[in-house]
């Protein structure tokens, strides 16, 4: 084996090891995926995104995926294509219209992963976003924490532009008033208000980056932008890291 071979090899496991503590955290843990991307991503980079999330699954973690529609296409239809797209992957999916929640519950508890429409036949009129059916389910169920993958990467940094990587609630309400996007700011505020109800984190991540959901998830610094409460809501090893790099 060349050393480049070697040294790709050793960067995979790193990888790896710096996951652990997170597979850890969120066993059992429901964590919601807002999808919305399906009019910026082709077939086999959705097909990828549901890959995983059904890695997710697969590694202990409860899944819920909720979506919007491709442009034009029926959205029901939809619900039950991308359901298909987790099956794909061996793993259990059902297609769920609307935020009924003793339906997701159950879901859940039948080791299935809730595939969700924002509308069910007495609502497919109104316009419910995706965001907002995401908020619903979390409070109802107090997910772990919600991933809202779309075409936003995250809040920017008024000085330089950069991705903030972890922001607190606060710090956040401060830099509303500089967000001029309509759809980043809908994220925003519909965040603000899952961690004001008692959900732990909340991330905004772009959903064209290959592997965005296991980027965010399983690093320190992520890939996104990182929404929490305050700095109660850091886990044991994120504490170490910091004091770490506090230290050097």
């Amino acid at each position: 084996m060349n050393n480049k071979a070697v040294s790709d090899s050793q960067d995979k496991a790193g990888i790896l090891v710096d996951s652990l503590p997170y597979i850890r955290d969120f066993n059992q843990k429901i964590i919601i995926i807002c999808f919305c991307a399906s009019n910026l991503l082709n077939d086999a980079e959705e097909q990828e995104v549901m890959r995983d999330v059904a890695l997710l699954k697969s590694i202990g973690m409860k899944p819920i995926v909720v979506h919007d529609t491709r442009m034009g296409y029926d959205k029901f239809r939809e619900n039950k294509r991308i359901a298909k797209l987790i099956e794909f992957c061996g793993i259990k999916a059902v297609g769920i219209c609307g935020a009924d929640m003793q339906t997701i519950r159950m879901t859940l508890d039948n080791d299935y992963i809730p595939v969700i429409t924002p509308n069910d036949i007495d609502t497919e009129d109104i316009l419910i976003t995706p965001e907002e059916c995401s908020r619903q389910i979390a409070e109802a169920i107090q997910a772990e924490k919600v991933i809202l993958l779309g075409k936003e990467d995250g809040i920017h940094s008024p000085e330089d532009g950069s991705v903030i990587a972890q922001l607190k609630a606060g710090q956040v309400r401060e830099l509303l008033p500089g967000i001029s996007d309509a759809r980043l700011l809908n994220k925003v505020k519909e965040s603000l208000q899952m961690i004001d109800k008692g959900i732990a984190r909340v991330h905004i991540l772009d959903a064209t980056l290959s592997h965005a959901i296991l980027l965010e998830m399983f690093s320190v610094i992520g890939v996104g932008t990182m929404i929490m409460a305050d700095d109660a809501g850091y886990y044991p090893h994120e504490i170490r890291y910091r004091q770490r790099k506090a230290e050097r």
